[in-house]
């Protein structure tokens, strides 16, 4: 009796290791859009309409009005829950230096928008189809443009994720050592299958030295690709 418990226990935990990618976020870009990454702080910049190019190519942001997406979005990106962004624009709103941006009901609204809007970039739930835009990664940012990205180690995706065709983000916090190593890594979200090889990978990367120690957030995508 104690093989099938052992698979029973296994088959859970994969069951709830996938159920969490319900929780990743996807960044979603017109496929005009010419980055194929972008910084923490380029997508706060976007986002809080700070920011209006990528790479040379205008931008504008799409929010969802509301949901779990949306929420975990705001929070985890933006450090900010729903109330205070809506306070946030309609203060631009009012000063005259911004307009609100567009608001959709769901994910499947969002990626039609952004499909058919020039220059539009939003965001949808980590296992949401993107069919006709394109994914854009989020990158180790620079806080002072002083810490560089040497070496990058891309991560292995685990076999059997692949072939169940299982995607997700990845969201770690880095601790990068004077010297350039990363000193130690600090899983924030995504699946913890796809966690592990992240962080596998992540712990060899090496950055340009610093007289100080920095502490750095990356998003790494896991997609199938054809």
């Amino acid at each position: 009796m104690k093989l099938p418990i052992r698979l029973l226990v296994s088959g859970c935990m994969l069951v709830a290791a996938v159920n969490m990618l319900g929780s990743d976020i996807k960044i979603v870009a017109n496929p005009g859009v010419r980055a194929t990454t972008l910084s923490l702080t380029e997508l706060r910049g976007v986002f809080l309409l700070q920011r209006r190019t990528l790479n040379g190519s205008s931008v504008e942001p799409v929010l969802q009005k509301s949901g779990a997406v949306h929420d975990v979005f705001l929070q985890e990106f933006l450090n900010r829950s729903s109330e205070e962004m809506h306070a946030y624009y309609q203060g631009l709103v009012f000063t005259g230096k911004g307009s609100m941006p567009e608001e959709l009901d769901s994910y499947a609204a969002v990626i039609a928008y952004v499909a058919r809007t020039k220059g539009a970039i939003g965001y949808v739930s980590g296992k949401a189809q993107t069919n006709g835009v394109k994914t854009l990664g989020v990158v180790p940012q620079r806080f002072d443009g002083s810490r560089s990205l040497l070496v990058r180690i891309e991560p292995e995706y685990p076999k059997e994720l692949h072939q169940r065709g299982i995607e997700g983000m990845v969201r770690l916090t880095l601790t990068i050592s004077p010297k350039g190593s990363v000193q130690s890594v600090r899983v924030v979200g995504g699946n913890p299958i796809l966690a592990e090889a992240a962080v596998k990978a992540v712990e060899q990367w090496v950055y340009s030295p610093s007289s100080t120690t920095d502490i750095l957030e990356v998003s790494i995508p896991f997609e199938v690709r054809p």
